[in-house]
């Protein structure tokens, strides 16, 4: 008897053990939550960018026409200068040597040719009494001829030998600010230096070009009313700058051109945007991003939280009506929000996705949803 009594309370224990693991099991299977969101379309406006560069309203190198060593320098970099204002002065002593010899020269061509002339006259009174006869007026009159030539080429040289003293004195063709200075006083430089002594760009005004692909360019244009290009310019918004430093410009542009002719080698049509530059904030040849404002009526947005990046593509996980979650590819418009993104494809009005907690989903998996608290 002794030994039935102790028998089941071991076949009771050993019951209860072998319970445990299972109750366990079920509670592993028990589907995790993850927060979900319903997409439905909103009216947003949002802002498309582009990489811009810049470039005052006219840019122009300043080179020297004539070699020689540099011998003043009247500016500073960033210096605004008026048309007409002296910027660098180039050793002239030679020039200036070379423009003595060519005045001598037709001071010489001048009296050869008035002595010329005399004694043509001479010999066409001693032609008319009949002393000479006429050939010795036509040599006079051919001498005379090629004084006065050589007199023509001897003031040619000297107005070129003037043009180039001149250009010794190198002065701004235009308003504007004063470039970068690579050449300092004694530097030698000449006519085919291969870097330019300055530039002058007037900024009043900045234009900022940006391209677009041949792809998006119909897209782009349709948006806006209008039968021709010019016609839609006028309903384009006005468009806004970031720039290098992450700061925005103050001042809102407006898109003016479209180039006619398609870049050969990329295949992009660029546009010129014109920004007023009063205070001279932006400088030519700096880069910055244009920032164009699009109105969607029925935009099918997600949180950038919602997605992640594979292979260069973005991902989301679908829910569907079994709550399994499905690894879904979308398409995403370049035009972004601070936390959204806009979908153009993989995703529609009334799916359901996960916004939060990806990292730890695989495809095919079932889960709990939860409305998100993110929307």
């Amino acid at each position: 008897m002794k030994t039935t009594v102790l028998f089941y309370p071991l076949l009771l224990t050993a019951f209860l053990t072998s319970c445990k693991p299972a109750q366990n099991q079920g509670q592993q299977t028990e589907p995790q939550e993850f927060p979900t969101l319903v997409l439905n379309p909103q009216q947003t406006t949002l802002s498309v960018e582009y990489p811009a560069t810049l470039q005052g309203e006219q840019t122009v190198e300043i080179r020297s026409k004539v070699d020689g060593y540099v011998e003043q320098v009247y500016v500073n970099e960033g210096t605004h200068v008026r048309k007409g204002q002296p910027l660098f002065k180039i050793d002239a002593n030679s020039y200036q040597q070379d423009v003595n010899s060519r005045q001598a020269a037709v001071l010489a061509a001048e009296a050869n040719l008035e002595t010329a002339t005399i004694q043509t006259q001479r010999t066409k009174v001693l032609v008319d009494r009949k002393i000479v006869n006429s050939f010795e007026l036509t040599s006079a009159k051919n001498v005379e001829r090629v004084k006065r030539a050589e007199l023509n080429q001897a003031k040619a040289d000297l107005s070129a030998a003037k043009s180039k003293l001149a250009y010794t004195n190198i002065v701004s063709p235009i308003d504007g600010v004063v470039g970068s200075l690579p050449y300092k006083i004694g530097s030698l430089v000449s006519s085919n230096s291969e870097t330019a002594l300055s530039t002058v760009a007037n900024t009043k005004q900045i234009y900022a070009y940006f391209s677009l692909s041949q792809q998006q360019l119909a897209t782009f244009l349709n948006k806006y009313d209008g039968q021709q290009v010019k016609d839609k310019f006028k309903h384009m918004p006005e468009v806004s700058l970031t720039l290098a430093d992450g700061s925005t410009y103050p001042v809102k542009g407006k898109i003016e051109t479209l180039s006619g002719v398609l870049n050969a080698n990329t295949g992009a049509a660029n546009f010129k945007a014109v920004f007023p530059n009063k205070e001279s904030k932006l400088w030519s040849g700096a880069s910055a991003v244009l920032s164009i404002p699009t109105a969607l009526n029925d935009a099918v947005m997600i949180p950038k939280s919602a997605t992640f990046e594979l292979q260069g593509k973005h991902f989301v996980f679908k829910v569907d009506g079994r709550n399994t979650v499905h690894n879904t590819a979308v398409e995403l418009m370049d035009a972004v929000t601070e936390k959204d993104y806009v979908v153009t494809n993989g995703v529609k009005s009334g799916d359901r996705i996960v916004t939060e907690g990806l990292e730890n989903l695989k495809d095919g998996m079932k889960i709990k949803a939860v409305q998100s608290s993110s929307k």
